[in-house]
């Protein structure tokens, strides 16, 4: 008889801090703000997307649900994924109290949702997909492509590392000393979790065949990239 073995990855076993009520969830957001612009993040997001009335929008790991709301004023629908319950819950009371109707939100993620095809003028994550390993960010940017449809935009905002010639080591001390307030959940972030470097996510993002627009880097570890789906493609 033949054995299963179950080789699928579980992305709801927590990678990072794990928020345990509405009120840490909410400590989250305030924290958020306090580093990052996060309103002006999202416009920049939207002006490089391109949304229109009729479109629909998927974000990936929506975490407290910024995005979504200021997507959902702006387009048609938007359905939000996230694989932490607190955070979806947290979010959707954020929307009741926008009378935002337009939000549909998932308990999934990058690998567990059941994509529909060439469904969505554009896909959205950040902060997210550093919680896959490489194969499995290749598994998910395949099933994001997948979903868009013909010319739509998907835009990356993650942790990407790149010391260039130099040394990862001193590269690693360099920005985490240049980052007083972020500096424990960086450290963590650097010796636990599953961010990439930017030459590897380039060949991710174009082996699963999106067209790279735009590569910005920000603080020597944040990256966002504006990709396009081809006119024409395999799928």
């Amino acid at each position: 008889m033949k054995e299963h073995f179950n080789w699928r990855r579980n992305e709801f076993q927590q990678i990072g801090t794990d928020y345990g009520s509405i009120d840490e969830v909410a400590a989250y957001d305030a924290r958020m703000r306090k580093m990052r612009d996060v309103d002006a993040e999202n416009r920049m997001i939207l002006d490089a997307i391109r949304l229109k009335k009729e479109s629909a929008v998927l974000e990936i790991g929506m975490g407290t649900g910024a995005f979504a709301r200021a997507a959902a004023k702006v387009c048609a629908h938007v359905t939000a994924l996230d694989v932490s319950t607190m955070m979806i819950d947290y979010a959707s009371s954020k929307a009741r109290e926008e009378k935002l109707e337009n939000i549909d939100f998932y308990h999934a993620g990058f690998l567990s949702f059941d994509y529909p095809p060439q469904a969505y003028d554009a896909v959205v994550t950040g902060m997210a997909l550093h919680h896959l390993p490489d194969v499995w960010k290749m598994v998910a940017l395949e099933k994001i492509f997948f979903s868009l449809k013909a010319g739509g935009f998907f835009y990356l905002l993650d942790v990407v590392f790149d010391w260039g010639n130099g040394s990862p080591e001193e590269y690693f001390q360099r920005i985490i000393e240049s980052e007083f307030e972020a500096r424990p959940n960086l450290s963590r972030h650097i010796s636990q979790e599953f961010s990439t470097t930017g030459w590897i996510m380039t060949g991710l993002l174009t082996r699963a065949g999106f067209i790279i627009e735009s590569d910005v880097q920000s603080r020597g570890f944040l990256r966002s990239y504006c990709c396009r789906k081809p006119e024409k493609s395999r799928f």
